[in-house]
């Protein structure tokens, strides 16, 4: 009979080894990993967070009391106190234009009667008519022009006289002395340009030196200032009379 191999018997014990701790080593794990995961009981439901929702029929909402519904309360409006407007009678826009339109009512005038037609023709007619007395400077009391006249009444223009008698007064010169007051009246026509178109003595002196001068005066002053624009005649003619004191 043979005898074993010892290195047989040895090489199978350590075989077996090996399987027990392979064996074991799961065991542990396996039971390491059920033990190391927590234990899970029911969850609960956090009845706070949840609404409970009650089914009902459409019979029982049908046989159900209605439900009340309170109304809605309105507050009452706040009214201003009324503002105390003082009260007019109305006019209207219709009015205002017919009152607008109302004239004056004037007492009626009495119609002239012709003789007051008749005096107020006359004086028309004598103002418009014959010589003017000339009011303007160098005309005056005291002044050598004392008492000129125009022939056209309408001409009032107090400046043309001033410049024209101006030069005249510049030419006129006495030659001659004379124990008395010499009075000579001149009369001369001017153009609307101006222009000296007649001289000639109205009522001489009785002295021939003295008329020459103011003749001459006349004469010298020309061309005279021209005739307004305003005047619409063509001619004026002037009366001058000249004084000679001594």
């Amino acid at each position: 009979m043979k005898r074993a191999n010892p290195r047989l018997r040895g090489g199978s014990s350590s075989f077996k080894r090996d399987v027990i701790l392979s064996v074991t080593l799961h065991v542990v794990v396996i039971a390491a990993t059920v033990l190391s995961s927590p234990l899970t009981g029911e969850k609960r439901l956090n009845m706070g967070e949840v609404v409970r929702v009650q089914l009902t029929s459409a019979s029982a909402l049908a046989a159900s009391e209605p439900l009340a519904i309170k109304p809605i309360q309105v507050p009452a409006a706040i009214e201003a106190p009324p503002e105390d407007i003082p009260i007019t009678s109305p006019t209207t826009k219709k009015q205002v234009a017919v009152e607008a339109k109302k004239p004056e009512q004037s007492k009626p005038k009495k119609p002239p009667t012709n003789q007051s037609k008749l005096a107020n023709a006359e004086s028309t007619e004598a103002a418009n008519s014959g010589p003017k007395k000339i009011d303007a400077e160098g005309t005056g009391s005291g002044s050598p022009f004392a008492g000129a006249t125009i022939d056209q009444p309408t001409f009032d223009y107090p400046y043309w006289f001033t410049q024209a008698f101006n030069k005249i007064a510049q030419n006129y010169r006495v030659p001659i002395a004379y124990d008395g007051t010499l009075v000579c009246v001149v009369y001369f026509q001017v153009i609307r340009s101006g222009r000296l178109v007649e001289t000639h003595i109205e009522r001489s002196s009785g002295v021939e030196a003295f008329d020459n001068a103011c003749v001459m005066a006349i004469e010298r002053s020309a061309p005279f200032p021209p005739l307004p624009r305003e005047f619409r005649e063509e001619v004026i003619g002037i009366t001058i009379p000249f004084k000679s004191t001594p």
